[in-house]
């Protein structure tokens, strides 16, 4: 069995709010009797892309030992996440990753364009994950992240500014058997549906949680929450099922049952 923890959109934006909640999150991963075989943070790391955003980031995710793994959002500055957060050289070339855990290759996909809101997966991306798929293991379980949604989720917010261009990657995970299903955020709440015919499964975020299109009354209005406690996925590979389970984080009271 293999246990993957997604966290998404935590917002770092120098303030305490957002950076005690992530602690709240790892502390609860941490104290858990079966801990996470790894951790994936799935875009929106910062609120702004500023590099003391992403120092403030560094300095609250170095808490975890848990191995972890992340990619950018369209609040993210790739150039600065690589250099602060991964430290590697801070280009401006979409950042794609590869996580291998032991029968699990997980796809970690750069939807981000630079200055846009928006998502696309470019041609060296595609290239990217053809040849990570050619090399993957015909046995292996496999599963793609991403930052933005491919399909609609029902967001006033979100769907205007989702992935633009999903059907060349519906095409190929419709065709590979490996593909279990497909990781996102964006959205600030939990939604699940199909995607070439696999599961697509939207985390909700870290920092605060939006609404769907039936809590809107006015155009441009965005329903968002700031009350609820932060919450995270559990996702579990075990004998080629797949299963996703919503646990919210309390941010008082116990944090795992002993």
């Amino acid at each position: 069995m293999i246990l993957l923890a997604q966290l998404s959109d935590t917002h770092f934006d120098l303030k305490n709010r957002n950076a005690e909640r992530v602690e709240r999150v790892l502390a609860y991963l941490s104290a858990l009797p079966r801990q996470p075989d790894a951790i994936l943070l799935t875009g929106d790391i910062t609120d702004a892309g500023k590099p003391e955003e992403y120092e403030q980031a560094r300095d609250t995710l170095r808490a975890i030992s848990i191995p972890l793994w992340m990619l950018p959002g369209n609040h993210d500055d790739r150039a600065a996440l690589r250099r602060i957060l991964l430290h590697e050289d801070a280009s401006d070339r979409p950042l794609n990753q590869a996580m291998r855990l032991h029968g699990l290759t997980v796809a970690l996909l750069d939807s981000t364009v630079p200055g846009a809101s928006g998502g696309e997966l470019d041609d060296d991306t595609f290239a990217w994950l053809t040849d990570l798929l050619r090399t993957t293991p015909p046995d292996d379980a496999v599963l793609i992240a991403l930052h933005h949604p491919p399909m609609p989720m029902y967001s006033t917010v979100v769907d205007p500014i989702r992935l633009s261009n999903p059907e060349r990657l519906e095409r190929l995970v419709a065709a590979d058997p490996r593909i279990l299903g497909v990781l996102t955020g964006h959205m600030h709440t939990l939604g699940t549906t199909l995607f070439g015919g696999k599961p697509l499964i939207v985390a909700p975020s870290v920092a605060s949680t939006i609404g769907g299109a039936w809590e809107v009354t006015t155009p441009g209005e965005v329903p968002i929450d700031y009350a609820p406690d932060p919450a995270i996925l559990l996702h579990v590979i075990d004998d080629g099922r797949f299963t996703t389970l919503l646990r919210p984080v309390p941010m008082g009271g116990r944090i795992a049952a002993v």
